[in-house]
């Protein structure tokens, strides 16, 4: 667990049927949610070469999922499938994602307001922001260094509500 809690009961049985589907099929699975309420699975899955997964690719591991889904008896009866790429916007909620995003930009918003009694030097440009823009610069099992403001702020994850890749977007 990182930002988000291990994966249990149904939603794990999940996560190992699309991982080992995804491996079959030469992709990775990014990230897997399953919304209770509503029955619906969401797997975002990536090519290992493109970090990303094309229409084709996400159809593919629909079509390896659709015997799974009509014959297993763990499967809810009414079950909706959505298969996408993690988007360029993707979440981070684990170690190797934020592995995957090392000098990249990232948004993330934390749980406490930064102060100086927490971060000493931290400059008035972040104090008081619970919400950080900055270009991810290390990562450990425990924590992320991120660079915002030319300041190295170093987090634990349990400070970290969410987190997300923020590219910078030429719209030239």
């Amino acid at each position: 667990m990182v930002l988000k809690a291990e994966s249990t009961g149904v939603e794990k049985k999940f996560y190992e049927l699309c991982s080992r589907l995804c491996e079959e099929l030469g992709l990775e699975i990014y990230d897997l949610d399953y919304l209770k309420g509503s029955h619906t699975l969401r797997v975002f899955i990536m090519n290992p070469e493109t970090k990303t997964a094309v229409l084709e690719e996400c159809s593919k591991l629909d079509r390896a999922l659709t015997p799974y889904i009509e014959e297993e008896e763990w499967m809810p009866s009414e079950l909706t499938l959505e298969v996408s790429s993690p988007g360029m916007f993707r979440h981070l909620s684990k170690v190797e994602h934020f592995e995957m995003s090392l000098e990249e930009d990232i948004q993330f918003t934390i749980r406490a307001r930064l102060t100086q009694d927490l971060f000493p030097g931290i400059p008035k440009s972040l104090q008081g922001e619970r919400k950080i823009l900055g270009k991810l610069l290390k990562v450990t099992e425990e924590t992320i260094t991120v660079l915002s403001h030319d300041y190295e702020l170093t987090l634990k994850y349990e400070d970290i509500k969410k987190a997300n890749l923020e590219p910078e977007l030429n719209l030239e």
